[in-house]
């Protein structure tokens, strides 16, 4: 891809194809030799392929035409072909090639000015601070006339590079200066280790005198503990006996004590199953009688429920003759609802005509009215502005008064004059005439006046024409004269379409259930058809009396039940509808008394049913009792003869008798011995051989652990000795105080080469400020040309765009929006370039992935700035959106394909 080496070059690419890496690729050839392992490189290489990054530009410097070719990891090579401006052609390879390379990119191009004009993608809203680039410098200073007060750039790289010998730019100290700092550090440290080696000894000896002294008293109080140990020892061995006589006095007390806990649960049993001998043959007679009882009891309930079962019979046969009774009074009452249901609808579907005919006369209406709110504010709106752009007509033209005072005529004519104006004014008449434009007032032959209105009256008396256009469109258009006549209007529109609401509402309340005319044919066919059933529809067979079979349940009756009346039918239907609803009523009210009827019975043959289950199970469950009790009698019995067999009543007593006095002997003997046991204190004695013992072990560990200790502090004594601590502190502090002589002339030469630095900046500060004039003039003029007269920018003391005024508001950069900051920033650069594009360090301004954050209108005067900017340097866009720079002129459009 070649660039022109003038004008404004727009490369468009999609994303990933490559854009942003031209720009990376020229700096890593001119960054990093083809040995770099820079991760940089590694970040270049083309993934899952085994090949190395390659670059190869061709550029011009100072000149010269290069050609330079640089490939990493993988058959590393540089190669390095210049044109001189006289036609003879050089060549490098290798490491030559690189060093030539950079010292040509170096000596033509200034490092700080490449990287100010260079926009990476991202970066767009950062805006330059190009103090620091020496071109940009000596252009605003050799535009602005103003010296620097005498600090050439010479002397002010001396007094830089003295400063960074000693100094970092960020105030620390650097180099011998550093050093020598380290250097008495180390000494300090080696003077002051020396002395606490000294102090470590006197410790070391203090602490040996100490643990010889706490050595002597452990081992003396444990050869005394000892002593009392052996005592212990003999003293235990002397009460071991009684407590081996105690031990079997104890064995024959729990063996006796067992003894007689069998003999106990012996008779316990026995006297178990003598009681329950007795208490299963009571339980056996009470169960028997309350089986014969139950068995009784259940033979009733059975009797009980055949007869609720009769009963209930019967009454389903009443019910079903009352439900043929409702069935016959709710056909009938059906009917009459008919014929009332038809004469309903017929007056509905007259009503309905009625209303159809107001909706078709108000709908008339209103599509005739042509007039609605929004026109109607429309027009009020255009009223208003006739009378506003009249009033500011009124006061921003001159009013001239003429009145003719003698005989001679006085002419008038002109052109955008306001209102009716006579030709000629008759004896001592007079007018008054607003001048849009121009009058001329004349008296023929004598004196001829022309009054002219400013530049401002022609717009007025446009905007007063436009808004009486308006008017009178929107009048035509609503079909009316005047404002008040389309109000007039819009009232009768308004009318007219509340009664077609009204209308159209009622229409549907009347058509809600459906079109009159179709319910209206269904009702007449079907009262057609049920005329003969309607002759035999009030002749019904008589109702007999409740059967008197429920007296058996006299006990579920109330006194105020009528259950067992007569139920008597009317002999014959009446004709309205509400004399067919009261009898539908009655033969209801018979078929609910049927019903409770049903239920009373229901409820007492279920009830006599459960309690028919009840007794049979109770019944079965004293039968089953019975039965059970008679098996456990037996099995009481025979465990009892059971027992009786192996040992009688009496044998049991006297064993129980005869284990009571063993015990009792048994526990006479232990209570002895034990008063021995006491006497002698043999239980304590094993404890405390325990606790003397455990003693005895912390002392010989206290006394192992001094005499290590002690050894230990010996050896360190012994190898002090040996490595001469004295000597080494006395040298110690001689080199001590060396280092510190030839780092307190170093400190001098570096705190006067810091004050000659600080001088000599604010003295270049202050003649910065003298010479930012002309780069603020640069750009205040290309960004009046984007944002118009009123635009000025203030510039800090890094030469950078602190603020920024439009239209009399004045901001801080950064309380801009995103869009306008990315303007001023491009805006800039652009200024930068053009200050440094004669000279011989200019470099080309790159703008990666910009203008991202402006509007159309700002995208256009951008454009054009950028089109001019390309008449005085090289300018290179890269963007994946080649729409924003549709408005820049005489760009050149590369494509780069994936």
């Amino acid at each position: 891809m070649r660039l022109p080496a003038l004008g404004t070059t727009v490369v468009v690419g999609d994303n990933e194809v490559g854009k942003s890496s031209l720009v990376e690729a020229f700096g890593l050839i001119f960054d990093l030799p083809d040995d770099s392992k820079s991760t940089r490189i590694r970040d270049i290489q083309p993934v899952g392929q085994d090949v190395g990054p390659e670059v190869t530009v061709e550029l011009t410097l100072g000149g010269r035409e290069l050609t330079y070719t640089k490939r990493w990891l993988k058959n590393r090579s540089t190669e390095l072909a210049v044109v001189e401006p006289d036609g003879r052609r050089r060549l490098w390879t290798g490491r030559e090639a690189h060093n030539e390379a950079e010292r040509l990119f170096h000596e033509n191009v200034d490092p700080v000015l490449w990287q100010t004009l260079m926009v990476s993608q991202g970066q767009s809203l950062v805006l330059p601070t190009p103090a620091d680039a020496e071109p940009l410098i000596t252009a605003v200073t050799a535009e602005s006339g103003t010296p620097v007060d005498g600090a050439s750039m010479p002397l002010v790289s001396a007094v830089e590079h003295e400063y960074l010998r000693y100094w970092t730019r960020g105030g620390r100290a650097t180099g011998d200066f550093a050093k020598s700092e380290k250097a008495v550090a180390t000494a300090e440290l080696t003077s002051a280790q020396a002395l606490k080696a000294m102090e470590e000894v006197q410790q070391d000896i203090r602490r040996a005198e100490r643990l010889t002294l706490d050595l002597e008293d452990v081992t003396s109080r444990l050869t005394d503990h000892l002593t009392s140990v052996e005592g212990l020892r003999e003293r235990k061995k002397a009460t071991d006996e009684i407590l081996l006589r105690r031990d079997s006095v104890r064995s024959r007390a729990e063996t006796a004590r067992a003894r007689l806990e069998n003999h106990t649960r012996t008779r316990v049993e026995r006297e178990r199953l003598l009681d329950e001998a007795e208490r299963f043959t009571k339980t056996d007679a009470e169960l028997a009688e309350r089986r014969t009882d139950a068995e009784l009891v259940a033979k009733t309930a059975v009797e009980l429920v055949q007869a609720a079962e009769a009963a209930l019979a019967e009454v389903v046969e009443l019910k079903d003759l009352r439900r043929s009774d409702v069935q016959d009074a709710e056909h009938r009452v059906s009917e009459l609802m008919d014929r009332a249901e038809l004469d309903r609808l017929l007056g509905q579907q007259a009503e309905l005509v009625d209303v159809r005919v107001r909706i078709a006369a108000a709908g008339t209406i209103l599509d005739r009215i042509k007039v609605d709110d929004a026109l109607v504010a429309a027009l009020e709106d255009a009223r208003a502005g006739v009378v506003e752009a009249r009033a500011a007509l009124a006061a921003g033209v001159p009013e001239v008064s003429v009145r003719r005072l003698g005989a001679e005529p006085v002419e008038l004519s002109g052109t955008g004059l306001d209102g009716e104006v006579p030709s000629e004014l008759g004896f001592d008449e007079s007018t008054e005439v607003l001048v849009a434009g121009e009058l001329v007032i004349g008296v023929p032959g004598q004196v001829e006046v022309t009054v002219r209105a400013g530049g401002e009256a022609a717009t007025l008396r446009s905007r007063v024409d436009d808004a009486v256009r308006r008017e009178k469109d929107l009048l035509k258009k609503a079909g009316v004269k005047d404002v008040a006549a389309a109000r007039e209007l819009l009232r009768k529109a308004d009318t007219a379409s509340a009664e077609l609401h009204e209308a159209r509402r009622t229409e549907r309340s009347l058509t809600a259930g459906g079109d009159p005319g179709e319910r209206i044919a269904v009702l007449t066919a079907r009262l057609g058809d049920d005329d003969e059933s309607d002759e035999t529809a009030g002749k019904q067979p008589a109702v007999e009396g409740v059967p008197g079979q429920m007296s058996l349940f006299a006990e579920f009756e109330s006194p105020h039940d009528t259950l067992f009346d007569d139920f008597e039918v009317p002999a014959s239907e009446p004709d309205d509808l509400a004399g067919a609803q009261r009898a539908l009523e009655d033969v209801r009210d018979g078929l609910a008394e049927a019903e409770r009827l049903l239920a009373d019975a229901e409820f007492a043959a279920q009830q006599a049913r459960k309690a028919a289950d009840e007794d049979r199970s109770e019944a079965q469950q004293a039968r089953a009792r019975s039965e059970l009790a008679g098996e456990r009698l037996a099995a009481a019995v025979e465990a009892l003869d059971a027992a009786r067999t192996v040992l009688d009543d009496e044998a049991v007593a006297a064993a129980e008798v005869e284990a009571t006095a063993e015990v009792e002997a048994v526990l006479v003997e232990l209570t002895g011995v034990q008063e021995q046991v006491d006497a002698a204190g043999a239980d304590q004695v094993a404890g405390e051989l325990a606790d003397a013992l455990a003693v005895a072990t912390r002392l010989q560990g206290e006394r192992d652990t001094l005499r290590d200790a002690l050894r230990t502090t010996e050896g360190r004594l012994e190898q002090s000795g040996r490595d001469g601590l004295a000597t080494r502190r006395d040298v110690a502090d001689v080199e001590l105080d060396a280092v510190r002589a030839e780092h307190d002339g170093l400190r001098r030469r570096a705190e006067a080469a810091r004050r000659v630095h600080e001088t000599l900046s604010r003295h270049r500060a202050e003649a910065q400020t003298k010479y930012s004039e002309p780069l603020q003039s640069r750009i205040e003029s290309l960004g009046r040309s984007v944002y118009g007269p009123s635009f000025r920018v203030w510039l800090d003391d890094d030469l950078a765009v602190a603020e920024r005024e439009l239209d009399g508001v004045r901001l801080p950069v950064e309380a801009l929006s995103t869009g306008a900051q990315e303007q001023l920033a491009i805006i800039t650069r652009l200024a930068i370039s053009h200050l440094v594009s004669t000279g011989d360090g200019s470099v080309p301004v790159i703008f990666d992935d910009a203008l991202g954050w402006s509007d159309k209108a700002r995208l256009r005067d951008m454009g054009a700035l950028l089109g001019r900017a390309g008449d005085h340097g090289q300018v290179i866009i890269l963007t994946c959106m080649p729409d924003r720079y549709e408005y820049v002129p005489k760009a050149t459009f590369i494509k780069l394909d994936g």
